[in-house]
């Protein structure tokens, strides 16, 4: 990922997400894909990735993702504009924003994301992350 590079890949508009051409084409993506950003703890931090999927919106010919909401203020605690790293082999890309790292505690962060069934699972303990708000 290259924070100060002038091409910026993921912005953060009024009511979308604008997308650069070629990171569109690095993530694979083409209209009518529907597009998800999610989130992963790594190293303590809470990092946005960015994917294509079954959920999320579609992406239009012009680039954009429907985007707004809790969806939305989730993503700008971590800024505007967004630059992304490689496709991983779990097929997303991480997104680093302009914004401060954020932390959070992961069971929060979980726990508004995934399903309770997954939750009460005993064998899923989830432990750090902190000041991060949904």
């Amino acid at each position: 990922m290259n924070k100060n590079s002038d091409i910026i890949d993921v912005k953060v508009q009024d009511s979308n997400l604008l997308l650069d051409s070629a990171f569109v084409s690095k993530l694979g993506a083409s209209p009518g894909d529907r597009i998800m950003i999610g989130y992963i703890e790594k190293d303590g931090n809470l990092i946005p990735i960015i994917s294509i999927g079954e959920a999320g919106n579609k992406l239009t010919h012009s680039n954009t993702v429907s985007f707004r909401g809790k969806q939305k203020n989730t993503l700008t605690q971590f800024g505007t504009n967004f630059w992304g790293g490689d496709l991983t082999e779990g097929n997303y890309i991480e997104l680093k924003g302009d914004g401060v790292p954020v932390y959070t505690e992961v069971k929060k962060a979980a726990e508004a994301y995934i399903s309770k069934e997954i939750i009460l699972d005993t064998n899923y303990n989830i432990t750090k992350l902190t000041n991060y708000e949904f």
